[in-house]
């Protein structure tokens, strides 16, 4: 597949959303708490999740000077606007002086993390002492669940979520071997000819010793051999998943976001 992406952190966030769609989608089919709901409207790209324990969830993307007229229409299907993130990718001034002035103010960054593909080329490395194996049967896909919970130590209803997200058909998972122990996890699915990376956890006695690089480089060889143009991922603003991502050469892009105002006093 040639590489003509024409603008890949477009693409990149597009994959995304669908794969969080196709993610909020297992969550209610799995029977999770409350209501959870994607939707696309004037360019904007909504998330709803009702219940309190996944008020993390609740976004509105593409927010632009041209998407914004529309948010006032989207933002009143959610039934609380304080859990909201809304979230811009390079605003001009102008929309950053209109949601001030609407009162909003500025949450921490949402990174998303864009690789074209064909651009790089993992030298191997290291895999010299990181064996990848891809998950094909029911033991080593209860495997890759444990080790995600291990290494995410989440809540027992972030642990739900991420286990019925992970556990959807397209979603491809890796384990990362060392001296034949699984010690990490990652996975990987192909939404609209993007590979969208996520997933990745580590045991805590692992950690810092390659098992991420090693799971990232393998994805992107998995990627490069379906033909994808793009990698995409998200992760934590100066975590340690971002700076993997950008070791291996992918642009980080700190996207805007803003939040309702706290009316908090002192």
């Amino acid at each position: 597949m040639p590489d003509t992406v024409e603008d890949p952190v477009h693409d990149a966030e597009l994959a995304v959303f669908e794969r969080k769609s196709l993610a909020l989608d297992a969550a209610a089919a799995g029977g999770l708490p409350g209501a959870f709901q994607s939707f696309r409207l004037g360019g904007l790209r909504a998330s709803i999740a009702t219940a309190d324990q996944y008020g993390f969830l609740n976004t509105v993307e593409g927010l632009n000077e041209h998407s914004v007229e529309h948010l006032p229409e989207v933002l009143n299907r959610f039934a609380n606007r304080h859990q909201i993130t809304i979230i811009a990718t390079s605003p001009p001034q102008a929309l950053n002086d209109r949601m001030f002035d609407q009162g909003y103010e500025l949450a921490p960054v949402r990174p998303i993390a864009v690789l074209r593909v064909g651009a790089i080329r993992p030298d191997g490395t290291d895999r010299n002492q990181w064996e990848i194996r891809e998950v094909s049967s029911a033991p080593d896909a209860a495997l890759f669940a444990d080790l995600l919970d291990a290494g995410y130590a989440a809540t027992d209803n972030v642990r739900s979520l991420i286990r019925t997200e992970h556990a959807l058909p397209m979603v491809r998972a890796f384990i990362a071997f060392r001296n034949g122990e699984p010690l990490a996890a990652a996975a990987m699915s192909v939404q609209n000819a993007v590979a969208v990376l996520g997933g990745a956890s580590t045991l805590p006695a692992a950690r810092d010793a390659g098992a991420q690089s090693a799971l990232l480089g393998h994805r992107i060889r998995v990627a490069r051999a379906l033909g994808c143009p793009l990698a995409a991922a998200t992760a934590a603003p100066r975590s340690p998943s971002v700076r993997n991502l950008a070791r291996l050469g992918f642009t980080i892009v700190e996207r805007t976001a803003w939040r309702v105002k706290s009316t908090t006093s002192d």
